[in-house]
């Protein structure tokens, strides 16, 4: 089959965007048994990441998008590019971070490539890339919902985000138009497909959770009375719960418990506030965040705000370290507490936590029953055949 991807983040599995790593994992699975073309936002620094796409028989084509510009100039230009979607937003049109999406290159690249191939599906990956639809009307057609808006900015708006109330009306109003323009639709989680019928949703949707990557990584590694959490500090559900943890939770844990945190751009102020623990580490991004997690006896997402299945969940249970989350963080993923993900309301994590870490031989047990339940349940081959099955159904060959 010949399937064009249309993706705000390039594929990579180096990628710091978890988005990104799931996509990647998908059409590099996918390209063993379908043409795969790509077309997707890149920024400055991801050249090499197209280059192992190419390798793998994938057609790749780019717009560059530029992303979190840290210099005055580079947020200056960012602020004139977009001015459109800021008069989308203020008009009350869709959110901010869905009209951003819309370029006129990215147009005239999607426009090329149609008139220009015979392609049987296109599959679109996440709802901000909706605006190009117009270019593929005759066309089958899937988009790949890796969350809900309208639930992440509900649940946000739930813990007094007074921005997100108005984020939620909004993408309230327009969500379920998004997924109604194409002939499927797929989400990563029960949850989600139930919050996007409830939308209004139409047309027949599919969960397809994703692959993990499978770890093979040494237990004997642990590190004694070490607990973690990892993410990108430019999303607000991963800045919540560092901010819940570090304020709520960490002050009530044993004192021999250390706390490490891994991920780019902890805000400032959240620095000067760990600056008082000797027991709290902000280790910035960790290129090998495998071996890094594998070396943690716990790791701990007091989430709660979010949609979608959480990444960092499978990939600390996939390299054998335990979770404890709450139940926005564990939704898509069916495993107990005996392999090593513990649900729990955040009031009691300290609770939970100190007793969890006064038997760290059990620990890694979990751990290892818990890498066991996520290397079967997203497999490379579960997920591969699922999307097979689903592309087969639509373009009914």
């Amino acid at each position: 089959m010949n399937i064009l991807f249309i993706t705000p983040y390039l594929p990579s599995e180096t990628s710091g965007h978890a988005g990104a790593q799931l996509i990647y994992r998908n059409v590099r699975a996918l390209s063993k048994f379908n043409k795969i073309t790509i077309a997707s936002f890149i920024d400055q620094y991801e050249n090499q990441m197209s280059q192992k796409l190419s390798s793998l028989g994938i057609d790749v084509h780019t717009i560059k998008y530029p992303r979190n510009q840290k210099s005055i100039s580079g947020k200056i230009l960012s602020g004139f590019r977009n001015i459109k979607p800021v008069i989308s937003y203020i008009l009350g049109k869709e959110p901010f971070f869905i009209a951003k999406y819309y370029k006129a290159a990215m147009n005239e690249l999607i426009a090329k490539l149609t008139s220009s191939n015979s392609f049987d599906l296109i599959q679109v990956e996440y709802n901000v890339m909706h605006h190009y639809t117009n270019l593929f009307d005759h066309t089958k057609s899937l988009i790949v919902f890796h969350d809900v808006s309208t639930k992440m900015y509900e649940s946000g708006a739930l813990v007094g985000n007074k921005s997100n109330k108005r984020l939620f009306q909004l993408a309230k109003k327009v969500e379920s138009n998004i997924a109604n323009k194409f002939d499927s639709v797929v989400v990563l989680t029960e949850e989600d497909k139930h919050y996007l019928l409830k939308l209004g949703c139409k047309k027949d949707i599919h969960i397809i959770p994703p692959q993990i990557k499978k770890i093979e990584k040494s237990r004997l590694n642990k590190v004694e009375n070490s607990i973690c959490f990892i993410g990108s500090f430019n999303r607000e559900p991963n800045i919540n719960a560092i901010e819940i943890f570090i304020d709520s939770i960490f002050p009530n844990l044993d004192k021999k418990i250390t706390f490490n945190i891994a991920g780019k751009g902890l805000p400032n102020n959240i620095i000067s506030k760990i600056s008082i623990y000797d027991k709290i580490n902000y280790l910035g991004f960790i290129d090998d965040i495998d071996s890094f997690l594998a070396s943690q006896m716990l790791m701990v997402a007091p989430i709660n705000i979010g949609s979608g299945l959480k990444m960092k969940i499978p990939h600390s249970l996939s390299c054998g370290t335990p979770v404890i989350t709450t139940s926005i963080g564990g939704e898509g993923i069916n495993v107990n507490k005996d392999a090593g993900l513990v649900k729990s309301e955040i009031n009691y994590f300290a609770k939970e936590i100190n007793e969890l870490m006064n038997d760290q031989k059990t620990l890694i047990k979990m751990g290892e029953y818990g890498k066991n339940e996520v290397n079967s349940l997203f497999s490379e081959q579960i997920i591969t055949e699922k999307f097979q099955t689903l592309y087969k159904s639509i373009v009914k060959i």
